[in-house]
C-alpha cells in the first residue's frame, strides 16, 4: 500500500476526531414552570470552583412567550458579580475567577423556561479532582430565602436549586438534577467548518492519489 495514501488517511482521521475537542461543551436546559405560571420570582445563576482550573460558562438564548419575561434590571443581591459579564435574556458570561461568581435576575414566569449553557474550550489541567460547578436556583424573593422548587434541598443540595453541571479539570462533565421539573440535555456539538474542510480535503487527496495509480 502506498505510504503517502496511508499518511494522508491517518492525518484526515486525526483531524476529524480532534475537531470535537475544538467545540464547546453545550447543554440545552428546559424547566417546567407551569405551576408557578404568572409568578414573579428570581433566577439565580452561580458558577464557582473547588481547585478548578480557569474556565468559563455562557448562558444564552432564553426564549420568551412561554418562557416568561425579564422583570427589571439584574439584582445587586449577589455574592460577587465582578467576573460576570452581560445581561439576560441575551447572554451572560461567567468566569470562575472567584470562589462564587453569581447573577440574579427578576423574572415573570410562564409555562416553560428554555435556554442554552455552554462551556467554551473545556479545561484540561491540574490539580486532579478539581472541578467547577454551574448551578441554577429559582426563588420567590430577591435574597434567596423562599425557594420555588426543591424546597427541602434534597441530596445535600441548596434549597431552591434545580440542577448542577460539574466541569472536571480533565474536561469531563457530570449533571445533578434536584427537581423533576428540570431537564438538562447535552447538545450535539457541530464539527467546526475548518476541520471539516481540512479533513475533506485530505480525504480528497487520498482519492486523487488512488485514481492516478
Amino acid at each position: 500500500m502506498n505510504f503517502l495514501k496511508i499518511k494522508l488517511f491517518i492525518v484526515s482521521v486525526i483531524m476529524f476526531a480532534a475537531s470535537s475537542a475544538f467545540a464547546d461543551l453545550s447543554f440545552d436546559v428546559s424547566i417546567d414552570t407551569s405551576r408557578i405560571n404568572r409568578t414573579r420570582g428570581f433566577l439565580y445563576l452561580q458558577y464557582g470552583g473547588l481547585n478548578g482550573v480557569p474556565s468559563s460558562v455562557n448562558v444564552r438564548e432564553i426564549r420568551f412567550a412561554e418562557s416568561g419575561f425579564i422583570s427589571g434590571p439584574p439584582s445587586d443581591q449577589v455574592v460577587d458579580g465582578s467576573a460576570v459579564i452581560g445581561r439576560l435574556p441575551s447572554f451572560v458570561h461567567f468566569n470562575n475567577t472567584n470562589g462564587t461568581n453569581d447573577y440574579n435576575q427578576g423574572y415573570w414566569f410562564k409555562n416553560l423556561l428554555k435556554f442554552n449553557i455552554s462551556f467554551p474550550g473545556p479545561p484540561v489541567g491540574t490539580p486532579d479532582g478539581g472541578s467547577s460547578t454551574f448551578s441554577l436556583c429559582i426563588f420567590r424573593d430577591e435574597i434567596g430565602l423562599q425557594p420555588l422548587f426543591n424546597a427541602d434541598g434534597i441530596n445535600g443540595s441548596v434549597a431552591g436549586s434545580l440542577f448542577n453541571i460539574n466541569l472536571m479539570n480533565d474536561g469531563s462533565t457530570s449533571t445533578e438534577i434536584f427537581a423533576s421539573e428540570a431537564s438538562v440535555t447535552p447538545t450535539p456539538a457541530p464539527i467546526p467548518t475548518a476541520a471539516w474542510l481540512l479533513g475533506s480535503g485530505l480525504m480528497g487527496l487520498v482519492g486523487i492519489r488512488r485514481r492516478r495509480k
